[in-house]
């Protein structure tokens, strides 16, 4: 048998890393930060072995994870941020592809949910500039539009409000297995709804 070609390994290796990532995804979703390299293994149905060629432990492995859901996340959102249209509609469809996003893809889920969590069950500083980047790349662009879209006194508020809303209900879509019951369309019009009304209810006030 001839060995086998860098493209063929590189396939091979891109492979085994989806696997590894969906398991982890998905036994990150049952235990948390419990979460260990034989569980990932088991899930992915590979080897111990193999996984842990690549990951030393678990912490390399949920890092190495974050960071590829932070890259899924911004090619997710970034057609509302690229896209024509005013401001307020740039939020709304950022916040519907979001949703979508989360609901397809647990491990956009697990990233927001983390970052709102502060990454709190993580150990050490070694998050400090994937939660700057997710900052930068997706936090800081939604702001604006909520700055310019609605002409909030406070966008970073209303942002907040809007990012939990989101992970509550894609959490209760994940966790409960809803699958495609989630209704994405009612769902953002009806959080902007309410802001809007209360931003306009706000100005007659004043």
């Amino acid at each position: 048998m001839s060995p086998r070609t860098k493209e063929q390994n590189d396939a091979i290796r891109e492979m085994r890393m989806n696997q590894i990532m969906q398991a982890a995804a998905d036994v990150y979703l049952e235990k948390g930060i419990q979460l260990e390299i034989r569980d990932v293994a088991v899930k992915a149905e590979l080897g111990y072995g193999t996984v842990y060629h690549y990951y030393k432990n678990k912490h390399m492995l949920l890092e190495d994870f974050l960071w590829d859901a932070l890259n899924r996340t911004e090619s997710a959102v970034l057609p509302a941020l690229t896209g024509d249209g005013g401001s307020m509609l740039k939020a709304e469809s950022f916040s519907r592809l979001l949703l979508r996003k989360c609901t397809q893809d647990p491990s956009v889920f697990i990233l927001l949910k983390t970052v709102a969590d502060n990454f709190h069950q993580f150990p050490g500083n070694r998050f400090i500039k994937l939660f700057a980047d997710f900052q930068e790349r997706i936090y800081s662009p939604f702001v604006s539009l909520i700055r310019e879209g609605i002409d909030s006194e406070s966008p970073e508020k209303t942002a907040n409000l809007i990012f939990g809303s989101l992970v509550g209900c894609a959490a209760l879509n994940i966790h409960h297995k809803m699958g495609s019951e989630i209704d994405v369309e009612g769902i953002v019009n009806m959080i902007f709804s309410g802001i809007q009304a209360k931003e306009r209810g706000m100005e007659w006030s004043s």
